[in-house]
């Protein structure tokens, strides 16, 4: 009778632990999908909140479905790309979700080497991804200073030059402005391989007198005055080389090279008649 009661104990006992172990992982349970419920609300709120600036960003007002199929494709690109995706569309509007549903991985990859840039990169990705894709993020760094100005850099001087100019974007638009005045294509080269070969690129373009050039155009004679030996070292090389097919462009190289210096011949040569005439006149007034 004793053997029979410990028994019935002993499986009560079992029992009761078993009845315990499972209420307690009924609470962990619980507690886990209470913890997953908090988490998707804030994650909704973080996808409602990115949108509603992202649209405020573009200018526009979103609708109840317009926001729902928006609101996935945000979830969507976060899980693929991270979450550096919300503030980047934050940042670049709703035109973001739009660029990287069509352009993928590089378009992504772009806008978060530079996020300051991905505004420019929605709004013109058909002219600015493949110029980014051949040379790289630098081509969001000046639009991200200098909006619409990193294509034009490179039509008018070279991938180089884009590259070149993301480390002092803040020279982009005075150089493409002096660059758009100048009298000849050639010119204009010898400007930017004189900025780009200055020891201070910036102070080169501050000497060159801004109020001249609007009024009458950039001149490589200007250009030799302000970037001195080496202006005007670019320039003779150009011409020589330039030469051995167009004489008559070397003529008008040299003659751009050697103008300044016939100018201050010629005030030499008045100075010292001048003097010569004095001393003349005074010998003179002895006798």
């Amino acid at each position: 009778m004793n053997n029979f009661s410990n028994h019935n104990n002993h499986i009560g006992g079992y029992h009761m632990k078993s009845f315990c172990t499972l209420c307690i992982g009924i609470l962990f349970c619980l507690f886990a999908l209470h913890a997953e419920a908090g988490a998707g609300k804030a994650v909704l709120k973080t996808v409602e909140e990115t949108l509603e600036l992202a649209a405020r960003k573009s200018g526009k007002v979103l609708s109840k479905t317009a926001e729902s199929r928006l609101g996935r494709e945000l979830v969507e690109a976060a899980a693929k790309y991270g979450d550096d995706v919300m503030p980047i569309v934050r940042e670049g509007g709703l035109e973001v979700l739009e660029q990287g549903a069509k352009h993928g991985d590089d378009f992504w990859r772009l806008c978060k080497q530079v996020p300051a840039g991905s505004r420019a990169l929605a709004l013109h990705a058909d002219d600015l991804m493949p110029l980014a894709r051949r040379i790289g993020p630098e081509v969001l760094q000046i639009e991200a200073h200098s909006p619409g100005m990193a294509v034009q850099i490179a039509e008018k001087f070279g991938d180089d030059a884009v590259k070149l100019l993301a480390k002092q974007p803040q020279d982009v638009t005075r150089l493409l402005g002096y660059a758009a005045k100048a009298d000849s294509p050639e010119t204009a080269q010898l400007l930017y391989k004189t900025y780009a070969n200055s020891p201070n690129p910036t102070g080169f373009l501050e000497r060159l007198s801004w109020k001249q050039i609007m009024a009458g155009g950039l001149s490589t004679a200007a250009i030799i005055a302000a970037g001195g030996s080496a202006a005007a070292m670019y320039q003779v090389g150009d011409g020589l080389q330039e030469g051995l097919s167009n004489p008559e462009a070397a003529e008008r190289v040299a003659m751009s090279v050697t103008k300044p210096a016939g100018h201050l011949f010629y005030i030499l040569g008045g100075l010292a008649v001048l003097v010569t005439g004095v001393l003349c006149l005074r010998r003179f007034r002895k006798a």
